[in-house]
This record gives C-alpha cells, structure tokens and sequence, in this order.
C-alpha cells in the first residue's frame, strides 16, 4: 500500500519533466510511463487519462505561486506596484523552479487547465489582470512582456538568474500601463 503514492509521484515526476521540456503535446503516454519507470497499466491505474495526467501536474505545479498571486490581491495594492511584485514572484519561481514556469509560459492547446485559464478566477494571469484593471488586449500586452524574458531563457537554457533583473525589467514594463 505505500508503494501507490511513491509510483504517483514518479509518474508525476516524470511528466512534470517531459512537459515541461517537450510540451503537453509532445508527450505520449509511454514516455512518461518510461521515464517514470512504471508500466502503462501501472501509469493508468493512477491517471486514467492523460488529460487528467496533465490536469494534476499543472495543479501541483503550479499551486505555490497561484497563492502567492492570491496573497498579493490581498494586499490590493496599486498597479504598477502590483505589476512589479508580479515581476519578482515570476522570476523569483523561475530561479526556484524554472521546470514548472515553463508549464505556465507554454500552456497546452489541447486542455486548458484552470491554473493556466486566463477566465479561471485563480489564474496567475487572471490576478494579475485584476490588479491592473487592464482590459483583455492590455492584459495579454503585459503578459507577454512578462514572461517573455523567462522564455528565452528557458527555451536558450540560458544559465543565471532572473531575480537579479527584476527590477529593471518592471521599470520597463510598468510604461505599457495607462497614466
């Protein structure tokens, strides 16, 4: 009985990996079952889908900094200072976790799982819409200045932190924001 969570999480291990490197879609089935050491019957008796494979992964993924992003709402501060707390929250988990904002900056296309559904309440990106009453154009605008340098970084497997940047990064973004 102690051995289902250890295969649970090798298979989610695995996956996390895989998807994060190659793409929800790019991934079958059998490589994660491969990766994780563990028999597609072995794999299916824990996911029945891969769907629901990928459903959980985003959720553990990404359940740490969906709460910071909560916490800061919270805190309802004013935009641009919400936008650069942003900034350092997503760097910040970049350089803990490069791996899982990878799976936030690259969703999938065939699933939309809640943590990464800009109309889902939760949504990192969804907080942050709100807290800059930003429209959905502004909003994508912001989006994609801020999590592009983690892109490149992520996709060049550019070595060095992110956090360091932080700042002067959110002092160029902060001018995409109305007066």
């Amino acid at each position: 009985m102690g051995r289902r969570p250890f295969v649970r999480e090798q298979i989610l291990e695995a996956a996390f990996h895989l998807m994060a490197v190659e793409g929800y879609e790019a991934v079958s089935t059998r490589q994660i079952a491969e990766r994780a050491g563990v028999g597609s019957a072995s794999m299916f008796k824990h996911f029945a889908t891969k769907e629901d494979l990928g459903r959980e992964l985003y959720r553990v993924a990404l359940a740490p900094l969906q709460g910071q992003f909560v916490e800061l709402a919270a805190s309802k501060p004013e935009p641009r200072a919400a936008l650069r707390a942003a900034l350092r929250l997503l760097y910040t988990a970049y350089d803990e976790r490069p791996r899982a904002l990878a799976l936030l900056v690259f969703p999938p296309h065939e699933i939309t799982p809640p943590e990464v559904d800009p109309a889902a309440p939760h949504a990192v990106r969804a907080v942050l819409q709100r807290l800059l009453g930003a429209d959905d154009d502004l909003a994508a605008i912001i989006w994609g200045a801020l999590t592009g340098p983690l892109q490149d970084r992520f996709l060049r497997r550019r070595a060095g932190a992110m956090t360091p940047h932080a700042d002067e990064h959110a002092k160029r973004i902060v001018r995409l924001l109305p007066t």
